[in-house]
């Protein structure tokens, strides 16, 4: 009996000051059923013993300051915001290359690469270079097929902020015939 009665009182000192406000003009009463269970309610039961609850007064108190970011920390407010656009836009989606491999890769982003952040380029799940705020990557002699060219927005961190993909095929020249101007 005494665990159940720590209990009910580990209850009541929980409860009661969150429902207490409720009850700030009324009465709080204790009752014991035949179970042995505990009831609280704010009317006295008609044909039960039942005990007064004696509340201690509320304490008020304010809440929390709201802290407002440090402006010190550029990049920790930049990393919760998002990109509105995101794109490679060169080569499109579903373009061919036929540069022998060679081309040059465009993004865009809005608004501009924030504090903070920087793009990394992925081939095929591959980084190509450094991340970096420039938006331009050169691929030098990617093989040909098909390819899938990944942008992402990288925070100090390198925790990804935000991501764009492409499928690109890359069609190269693998045989070129000898050509005889002076056939024999």
């Amino acid at each position: 009996m005494n665990i159940k009665k720590a209990m009910v009182w580990s209850f009541l000192a929980v409860i009661l000051p969150l429902v207490s406000v409720n009850f700030a003009f009324g009465t709080i009463y204790k009752t014991v059923d035949q179970d042995g269970n505990v009831i609280f309610t704010d009317s006295r039961p008609a044909h039960q013993p039942s005990e007064e609850v004696k509340l201690r007064p509320l304490t008020p108190m304010s809440p929390a300051p709201r802290s407002n970011p440090d402006s010190s920390k550029p990049a920790q407010k930049a990393s919760r915001e998002s990109y509105s656009r995101l794109q490679i836009i060169k080569p499109a989606n579903n373009a061919t290359v036929r540069n022998q491999g060679n081309f040059t890769v465009t993004i865009a982003t809005a608004p501009k690469i924030l504090e903070g952040h920087k793009v990394r380029l992925l081939l095929d799940g591959e980084l190509v270079g450094e991340p970096r705020r420039n938006l331009t990557f050169e691929l030098k002699n990617v093989e040909r097929g098909t390819h899938n060219l990944t942008v992402e927005i990288i925070d100090n961190q390198a925790k990804v902020i935000q991501s764009s993909s492409n499928t690109i095929h890359v069609h190269r020249i693998v045989f070129t015939p000898t050509v005889s101007i002076n056939p024999p």
